[in-house]
Formats: structure tokens, C-alpha cells, sequence
């Protein structure tokens, strides 16, 4: 062989090798690029959730305040139906805000917590109802019931906190952290 015919083929297989090194690390980085994308998108996902669930927390923790106040006021000798009117409306307004909340933390899921920010919300809706029965009740003058209405809003806003509680231990596992 001469040495002008070794000298193309030397070049020819170093040119083949200098392909096939730059492909091999063309899908080596396209890879690392793959896992780096899903990498990133666990974290915003996780950063949404975690938004989600604590906005979600501070709402229910602002509504049942908001009825506690009102509650309080109901018990008091020196309530005023201007006062107690306020009271309610801030209680109902926050039942929105919560709702809101809660639907964001459903679409955020996973599914478990989809579920129980359901259950919280069915709580929440329970101790909104029996604590408008309440006002009610006293705003009506109905002295008979005011022992029973009492009775149903503190059952409920006990239900309420059961259901606070497994949706911040549900929150704990899907944000992994009790890991």
C-alpha cells in the first residue's frame, strides 16, 4: 500500500471516529438535558404544591377565626346585631376564599390530597352551615335552640380540625418531607 492511499485511510477512520465520539456525546448531553428538564419541572411542580397547600391552610385557619370570632361575640351579653351582622359577613366572605383555595390544592393533587382537601372542604362547609344556623338562631331571638346551635357548630368546627389535621399530614407525604 502507498502511502498516499494509507494517508485517506487514516483520515477516513479518523474522521469515522470523530463522528461517532460527537454523536455518542451529542445523546450523552441530549440525556442530561432530558433528565435536567424533568428534574426542573418536578421542582416547580412541587413549589406549586407546596404554594397551594399552605395558601390552602392559612384560608381554612382565617375562616374558622373569622367563625370563632362570631361565635365569641354570640356568647357575649354585650353583643349587638350591627357587630354580630359584621362578624357573619367576614365568615361568609372567607368561606369563598377557601373554596378557591382548596380547588387550587385539587388541581395541584396528587390525588390523595385531591381527595382529602375535598373532605376539608366538606368540613369547612359544615361548620359554615351550623355556624349561619347559629347567627341565625340568635339573631332571631329563638332562645330554645341556642344550646343545640352551639352544640352543632362546636361538633362541626371539631370535625373541621380532625380534617385540618389529616390534610397536614397528607400534605407532609405528598410534599415528601417526612422523609
Amino acid at each position: 500500500m502507498d502511502a498516499g492511499l494509507a494517508g485517506v485511510i487514516g483520515a477516513t477512520v479518523g474522521m469515522l471516529g470523530g463522528l461517532g465520539s460527537g454523536f455518542v456525546a451529542f445523546l450523552g448531553q441530549n440525556a442530561q438535558q432530558r433528565h435536567q428538564q424533568v428534574i426542573d419541572r418536578e421542582h416547580r411542580l412541587e413549589e406549586k404544591r407546596r404554594e397551594a397547600y399552605l395558601t390552602c391552610i392559612e384560608t381554612s385557619k382565617q375562616v374558622t377565626s373569622s367563625w370563632w370570632r362570631l361565635a365569641n361575640h354570640l356568647l357575649s351579653d354585650e353583643r349587638s346585631p350591627d357587630q354580630s351582622r359584621q362578624y357573619a359577613q367576614d365568615a361568609q366572605n372567607g368561606w369563598v376564599t377557601f373554596t378557591k383555595t382548596a380547588d387550587a390544592v385539587s388541581i395541584a393533587g396528587p390525588d390523595e390530597m385531591a381527595g382529602v382537601a375535598q373532605s376539608l372542604r366538606e368540613a369547612m362547609w359544615r361548620m359554615d352551615r351550623a355556624g349561619t344556623s347559629w347567627y341565625t338562631c340568635v339573631s332571631a331571638g329563638g332562645h330554645a335552640d341556642l344550646a343545640s346551635c352551639e352544640a352543632e357548630f362546636r361538633a362541626a368546627e371539631a370535625a373541621r380540625t380532625e380534617w385540618g389535621f389529616v390534610f397536614l399530614s397528607t400534605a407532609r407525604r405528598a410534599l415528601m418531607s417526612e422523609r
